[in-house]
């Protein structure tokens, strides 16, 4: 009878300790700069990462896109289409240095992108904010953050883009309401990202 009473102790301190919280911290990709295809950041202390939703004819639905703009300026368009509640991210740089290192500094965002943004470095997400407010769109401000990216491309053929970032953003509804991303990183490699599953 004294050893099952102690199997139930240790089953039950076992069960407590597979209850605590997990870190979303610890769930962030290691900071590397050899084109392994990966992104991740924390939005007001959640972790934010990118994963493919199911592919339509329109569109194939993918996570991450490295998209080019007015031919100087580069924009990350990167999207959870797996979660209930789905977010999205997308991070423009104005004048944007090949293979260089370069720092730009966050500033206003009209909430579009392309031809259509400003012509400044911005960020704009939207995210799942309670029950209450439902989806939100969040917008940068002057001087909200920076990304510090490297670029390197590799013998003529591969284009890595590494980066850690950081950024507040408001609410573009909602003038009192801010969110933070912060430990943002990212390291991918433009080639291969076009195979690359995120799921």
């Amino acid at each position: 009878m004294k050893t099952i009473y102690l199997l139930l102790i240790a089953l039950l301190v076992t069960n407590c300790d597979s209850d605590d919280p997990v870190d979303p911290a610890s769930l962030l990709p290691p900071i590397t700069t050899t084109g392994e295809n990966t992104f991740g950041c924390l939005i007001d202390g959640k972790f934010f990462r990118p994963r493919d939703g199911r592919s339509t004819i329109n569109s194939d639905n993918r996570g991450i896109r490295i998209i080019t703009t007015e031919t100087t300026n580069v924009e990350y368009d990167i999207r959870d289409f797996a979660s209930e509640k789905t977010s999205s991210l997308l991070i423009h740089i104005e004048g944007f240095q090949y293979n260089s290192s370069s720092i730009y500094q966050f500033q206003e965002s009209n909430g579009l992108n392309g031809i259509d943004g400003l012509n400044n470095s911005y960020a704009h997400c939207r995210i799942w904010k309670n029950a209450e407010l439902g989806y939100q769109r969040y917008a940068t401000y002057p001087n909200s953050g920076n990304i510090n990216i490297v670029n390197q491309i590799i013998q003529g053929q591969a284009n890595y883009h590494n980066s850690t970032f950081h950024l507040k953003l408001i609410n573009t509804q909602i003038s009192n309401d801010t969110i933070s991303i912060e430990l943002g990183r990212f390291d991918l490699e433009s080639f291969s990202l076009q195979w690359k599953d995120w799921d």
